[in-house]
Parts: C-alpha cells; sequence; structure tokens
C-alpha cells in the first residue's frame, strides 16, 4: 500500500478527484450566487433607470441582444415592463477617455428620456451636451429623425448621435417589430 501511494498514477488520479470534486463545488455555489449577483448588478443602475421610467419592474437583458451590437457602443439593455427599453451607451467625443450615457425609448421607439452618467468633455463645448437644457432635445426623437447636433461640440454630438444609432439598430428586435 505504501508503494502504492508513492506511485505517480496514484497522485494523478487523487488530484484528478479532488479537482473534479472542487469544480463541482465552485459549480454549486455559482448556480446559487448568480441571480443575487445579477439582481445586486441591477439595484447599482435602478436609480438611473427610475429617472426614465420611474416604477417600472427592470430586466437585464444585455446579454440576449448585446451579440448584435457591431458598434461597440452598446453597453447594457434594460427593459421597463411594458413601458420601454432603455440602453447604456458610450462613446468617444473630444476627450479619449470617452462619454456614457443612458437613453429610454418607448415601445414605438420614440426617445423617451436621456440620463448623462460619466463624461469629461471640455467645459463649456462639449460638456453642453450634458446639459439639460440640450439632452431634452432628443427627447421625442424617432428613428428616422434627425438627432441634434450642438454645434461648437460636433465630436461630442457624434458621439452620442452614434450610440443612439446604435441603440436604434436594436431596437426593432428587442421590441419584437
Amino acid at each position: 500500500m505504501e508503494k502504492m501511494k508513492d506511485s505517480s498514477v496514484y497522485k494523478m488520479v487523487l488530484l484528478g478527484v479532488l479537482c473534479a470534486v472542487c469544480g463541482l463545488f465552485l459549480s454549486v455555489v455559482n448556480s446559487i450566487t448568480a441571480p443575487i449577483i445579477a439582481e445586486n448588478a441591477l439595484a447599482t443602475v435602478k436609480d438611473s433607470l427610475e429617472i426614465i421610467y420611474p416604477g417600472a419592474e427592470f430586466t437585464d437583458v444585455t446579454d440576449d441582444y448585446i451579440a448584435e451590437d457591431t458598434t461597440g457602443h452598446v453597453n447594457a439593455i434594460y427593459t421597463a415592463g411594458d413601458e420601454g427599453v432603455i440602453f447604456t451607451l458610450s462613446g468617444t467625443g473630444y476627450s479619449s477617455s470617452g462619454l456614457t450615457f443612458m437613453v429610454g425609448f418607448d415601445s414605438e421607439g420614440v426617445i423617451s428620456g436621456f440620463v448623462p452618467l460619466e463624461s469629461s468633455e471640455t467645459d463649456g463645448f462639449g460638456s453642453r451636451v450634458f446639459e439639460e437644457d440640450f439632452y431634452s432635445t432628443y427627447v421625442g426623437v424617432a428613428e428616422g429623425d434627425e438627432i441634434p447636433m450642438l454645434s461648437g461640440a460636433t465630436l461630442t454630438s457624434t458621439a452620442v448621435r452614434d450610440g443612439i444609432e446604435a441603440a436604434q439598430a436594436l431596437l426593432p428586435s428587442i421590441l419584437g417589430k
């Protein structure tokens, strides 16, 4: 028996069994914690989602549709019950560190809300895209309508427009139209 414990075959079998048991244990823990982790991730962005659709029941559907985005602008996708769809989008304006924002679309594909999340655009120029006086002009824009651009902030406006167009491209498959 002592000679068997010293053999390399015994050690490989023992290591294989140990790895299989650990893998099974990790799989069980993951199946228990994955829904909790997903729920907590949604809770962290819920405040921003609530700005567009207050009181809605949000579902993260990113994994179902993100592969359809060929632009790289779409970061996350949430449905808001029967009210609409909210996209978290990003782009690069004048500042190389980029910008991130949310755009909500109603069930007809019309923009119902815009929430700036993160931007390091130049004060007084690109930053104006993220001031309510300007971004409120996005509300009511439907697919095929001209997306508002801000004079003097062409790169930032273009990044926002590109993000909105990327979301509009995915919208029909999400809404089932």
